[in-house]
Formats: C-alpha cells, structure tokens, sequence
C-alpha cells in the first residue's frame, strides 16, 4: 500500500481531515551513523515567530512522539532562536545537546483559502504533483481552499550538517473550533505521517527494525 492510499484510508476514518503521506526521498549517497542505535534523539522543532505557538505545537507533538516509542524532545529550550537548519552553529548547538534526528514543522499558510500553493516551492516537483493528486481525492476543494498547511521535514544530524531525508505536508480541509483543537489534528497527522516513514527510514539508516 501506498502512502498515497494509506493516508486516503486514514481520510475515510477521520473525514475532517486530510494529509499528504511524507514520501521519502532518501539520497543513495547519505551514510548511515557509524554506531546504529535503536532511536535516534529527535529534537521537533516548530519554526514561527509566535513563541508561545511554538512552545505549545513542540510540547505536544513530542509528548505524543514520545507515546509512539520516539526518544523526542523540544528543541526551543535549546535553540530558542531558529530559522533554518542551515546554520553550522545552531546545528551544532542541537548535535551539542546529544540530538541525531530534527522534525521541523512550518506553517506555510493558516485560515481559509490557504493552499498546497504554499509549498510548491519547498518540496520535489513529483512530491507536489503527487500531494495534489492526493488532495484532489480526499479534500472537498481538492487543495485550493484549505484552512492550514504545515511543511515537515525530517532531517539527520550528522558532522555539523543538517542531511534531508523525507519532506512533505498535512493540512486540514474543514474549519475547527478553537487554534487548541487545529493544532491537535496537525499534531495528529503530522505523527500519523511519520509512523508511515519511520520503517523505510531506519532502514535506510542502517537501524534495526522496532518489535
């Protein structure tokens, strides 16, 4: 099964919501850690400049990380500030603090009208194509009128370098009740996505497969 279809069966049992399967894009040329490890400390990381929005989203989505056997912690108690991976220092910061692995989840577009439009840019053309194709089956507007988008992306730590390895997004389709009751759905779906992932990534890292 698909995660294409695996998530549209998800979208049948929860018909408020939607999401795109985080299809991986593993590089054949990424080396897997010298010492495998049975979880790799993750550190979610939520980038807005909304602190206390960050604090909630990174505290909750790791409290439930943590409920599916993930070693996750948050990351804004380690860097509080941060607008990319792509800097040496805060790399070295999260590799200094014992992390190995980083979810980041970033608003593209919040409140009605927003649209897959907002990540176009941030994920591989087949993706993109692909999330829409998906969106088109599970989401009344087919992905031009939704109520938040949120990229993800999943990134190992490796030598003061932030190595890509999956990317993606979730959404929601149909209004919700409060910004508490938005964010647990995202919450929701964005470990739904990753449970998906989670066995052809450790895989690719050389790790054992989880009993």
């Amino acid at each position: 099964m698909s995660g294409a279809q695996a998530m549209s069966h998800e979208k049948r049992k929860r018909p408020s919501l939607a999401c795109a399967a985080l299809l991986v894009g593993l590089s054949a040329a990424f080396a897997h850690p010298a010492a495998a490890q049975t979880t790799l400390r993750a550190a979610v990381i939520a980038l807005t400049d909304d602190a206390e929005l960050r604090m909630a989203f990174e505290q909750q989505l790791a409290a439930k990380a943590r409920e599916h056997r993930y070693d996750a912690v948050t990351s804004y108690d380690i860097v509080p500030k941060v607008k990319d991976l792509g800097s040496k220092s805060i790399v070295k910061t999260l590799e200094s603090a014992g992390i190995q692995a980083v979810l980041m989840a970033r608003p593209a577009a919040v409140g009605p009208g927003s649209s897959l439009e907002s990540v176009r840019n941030e994920v591989d053309p087949k993706l993109y194509e692909s999330m829409r194709a998906f969106a088109k089956d599970v989401s009344p507007s087919g992905g031009d009128d939704l109520i938040a988008v949120v990229h993800l992306a999943i990134y190992v730590l490796r030598d003061s370098q932030a190595q890509l390895i999956s990317g993606g997004a979730v959404w929601l389709d149909q209004p919700v009740e409060s910004r508490e009751q938005g964010l647990a759905q995202l919450e929701d779906l964005v470990l739904s996505n990753v449970d998906l992932v989670r066995p052809a990534i450790r895989e690719h890292l050389g790790l054992p497969p989880l009993r």
